[in-house]
């Protein structure tokens, strides 16, 4: 356990977001069951005020939790100094438990309230607020995986071993490691899988420009295309960010000896899946036809790619050898 003035201040923040969240998931419970919007009632009219406010909430949780989520990754590498062998981040994380399920939760919550977030503006364009029952819903399932969250920070926290010794980045994320024990993660390996899966989103994504019923498949395909990229940034693109063959890391690259260019990649990453992952769902839930979403996902991920060709092309140019 490592109790410092940045972790008593993030797990003093989270708490009271999670006592906020906990309450407009008690008002939200109870406008759920009382709603008709077809009565004019005092409690109808309080349901009205309530939800409007719970709404408002919601939306101030959605910015606070993407800074603490920033703030995560800038405490996980303050806490690298008080681990025995750890040399950045990734060796504090080896360190805890459930500190890389925690990082997922985040992003997957991140993207959670991003989605509500579309429900709650499609549900007030309407004056009958047609999409009330099915956007507290889904702030209930969001209120769930925040307990769970909350739970995994004290954990995480609680569990610190200052004394355990840990494994660096490039062995923890080292080439010659296996997804699943037979699915290769050399280099060129998840370059190509992942160009692969990049030329098939694309595809998709022209296809459901063109085609609703496409739109769907492409926000749920969306979804491996993340995981694919977050494969392909550690595996592929950061060594020649660090111009080194051997060091494989998910956090050094969003360090300043590297212009924190990590943060941009990680960015327009998720950027390109969570917008994908967008028109899927507002196809499929909010029964919504767009193409915004696509152009914003694609042009995105068209940034990403161009960004990680940089690197690498740039590498190449300057040494005239691959990694």
């Amino acid at each position: 356990m490592i109790l410092t003035s940045a972790t008593v201040g993030y797990l003093g923040a989270q708490s009271a977001l999670y006592a906020l969240a906990l309450v407009s998931g008690v008002k939200a419970w109870q406008i759920l069951r009382t709603w008709d919007f077809n009565k004019s009632t005092k409690e109808q009219y309080a349901n009205e005020k309530n939800a409007y406010l719970v709404s408002t909430v919601i939306i101030f949780l959605l910015f606070f939790k993407a800074l603490l989520a920033i703030f995560l990754i800038y405490l996980i590498d303050s806490l690298t100094p008080f681990i025995r062998a750890a040399m950045c981040g990734v060796g504090v994380l080896n360190a805890t438990i459930l500190g890389w399920e925690l990082i997922f939760l985040k992003m997957a919550l991140i993207a959670l309230f991003g989605l509500w977030l579309k429900s709650d503006l499609k549900d007030k364009e309407a004056l009958d607020y047609p999409l009330i029952k099915f956007k507290f819903r889904f702030f209930l399932i969001i209120l769930f995986l925040m307990s769970i969250e909350l739970l995994f920070d004290y954990i995480m926290i609680f569990s610190l071993e200052t004394q355990k010794v840990v494994s660096c980045c490039s062995v923890t994320f080292s080439a010659q490691n296996e997804l699943a024990g037979f699915i290769s993660l050399e280099r060129s390996f998840v370059g190509v899988v992942f160009f692969i899966t990049a030329l098939f989103y694309l595809l998709l994504g022209v296809a459901s420009f063109f085609y609703k019923k496409a739109q769907p498949f492409f926000g749920v395909f969306a979804i491996f295309y993340l995981i694919v990229g977050l494969f392909f940034v550690v595996y592929t693109v950061s060594p020649y960010v660090y111009e080194l063959p051997t060091h494989t890391c998910p956090f050094c690259i969003i360090q300043k000896e590297f212009f924190y260019i990590g943060y941009l990649f990680y960015l327009f990453l998720f950027m390109s899946g969570f917008y994908g992952i967008k028109r899927g769902f507002s196809k499929l839930f909010l029964k919504e036809n767009g193409k915004k979403d696509i152009i914003l996902s694609l042009i995105f991920g068209l940034i990403f790619i161009a960004l990680s060709l940089l690197y690498t092309f740039g590498y190449y140019i300057k040494n005239g050898v691959w990694l």
